[in-house]
């Protein structure tokens, strides 16, 4: 299982390479990988449930723009015809979704220090909240469906 290079990936995905247990461990893996690396520090640090409203606005925001990159990555993939969508958004997903993951804790915590630094309000956690869910969403689509148009030929 290549957790890694998404240009491999792909390419063994387009020759269907990837068998159907290698696909379900993807999925469990992105799954979890998701759930660890968002949902679990907003619930240990508590920072982003302290105003329900920006919460609620930041999770509308966060499935539009997944349903919106779904359906980029669902057209790429119908265009190239080498893999099916559900494949490619699972197994090309996880490594990017591991590099977005490493991204987001190192911008967190050069932030944290910052915020830190101006000691600044919780409130700046939930501005940062908002903006950083769906921006995270957007990024893992955005470059799944870059690797389906540069591997899918």
């Amino acid at each position: 299982m290549n957790i890694w290079n998404t240009d491999v990936i792909a390419t063994q995905l387009a020759r269907d390479e990837i068998d159907q247990q290698q696909k379900t461990k993807y999925y469990i893996a992105c799954f979890y990988l998701q759930v660890i690396g968002t949902v679990l520090p907003m619930f240990l640090l508590g920072l982003s449930y302290s105003i329900n409203l920006f919460t609620f606005l930041s999770y509308i925001v966060t499935i539009s723009v997944f349903h919106l990159g779904a359906f980029k990555v669902y057209r790429a993939c119908a265009v190239h015809k080498k893999a099916s969508v559900l494949d490619t958004l699972v197994v090309v997903g996880l490594p990017i979704s591991i590099k977005v993951q490493i991204g987001y804790w190192i911008t967190y915590v050069l932030i944290t220090l910052m915020f830190e630094a101006m000691q600044a309000s919780s409130y700046i956690w939930v501005i940062y909240g908002f903006i950083t869910m769906p921006l995270i969403v957007w990024l893992q689509f955005y470059l799944v469906e870059r690797t389906v148009d540069k591997n899918y030929v």
